[in-house]
C-alpha cells in the first residue's frame, strides 16, 4: 500500500500534535506540582524578612487551630484539649516592641478566657458557636488597636448560623 505525501505529511503532523499535547500535559502538572510546593514551603518560611517573632508564630498557629475548630463546631464537635500553647500569648516577644500596648494584656485575657469558655461549654452545636464566635470577637477587638493587618482573615472565621 503507498501512502500519498498529503497522507504522509497529515500523519507526522499529527504524531507531532499529540506528541506536543502529551509533552504539555506533562508540563501542566510538574507546574501545578511546583506551584503546590511553593505555596507549602512559603508556610515554612518567615513572612517578615527579619524573620518571624514568637508572637507572629503563636498568632499564626491561633489562626490554623481557630480554622480547624471552625470546621469542627459546624459539626458539632469540639477539640479534646486546650492548647496550652496559647496561654504563652503574654510572654511571646512580638516583632515590634511597640506592637504590645498597654492594653495588650487585658485584650490577651480576654481572648484566654472566651477560649477557656469555649472549651468548657456544652456540647451543644449553638452554644459552640457562640461560644467559638466569642474568641473570634476577642480577636477581632485586640487586632483592631494592636496590629490591623489580619483583621480580614480573622472576620472570615465567624461562624453565621
Amino acid at each position: 500500500m503507498v501512502l500519498s505525501l498529503k497522507t504522509k505529511f497529515l500523519t507526522i503532523v499529527g504524531l507531532l500534535f499529540f506528541v506536543l499535547l502529551l509533552v504539555d500535559c506533562s508540563n501542566d502538572k510538574q507546574a501545578a506540582d511546583q506551584a503546590k510546593n511553593d505555596s507549602t514551603a512559603s508556610c515554612k518560611k518567615p513572612m517578615n524578612p527579619n524573620g518571624d517573632s514568637e508572637l507572629a508564630l503563636l498568632m499564626r498557629d491561633m489562626m490554623h487551630s481557630s480554622e480547624n475548630m471552625k470546621a469542627m463546631i459546624r459539626e458539632g464537635k469540639l477539640p479534646d484539649t486546650f492548647p496550652e500553647a496559647f496561654m504563652k500569648i503574654h510572654t511571646a516577644k512580638p516583632t515590634d516592641s511597640d506592637t504590645k500596648k498597654a492594653s495588650f494584656d487585658a485584650f490577651a485575657d480576654n481572648y484566654l478566657n472566651n477560649l477557656h469558655a469555649l472549651y468548657n461549654s456544652p456540647k451543644d452545636k449553638h452554644e459552640l458557636t457562640q461560644n467559638y464566635n466569642a474568641v473570634v470577637n476577642a480577636c477581632v477587638s485586640c487586632h483592631t488597636e494592636h496590629c490591623p493587618g489580619p483583621l480580614k482573615a480573622i472576620n472570615k472565621l465567624r461562624i453565621t448560623e
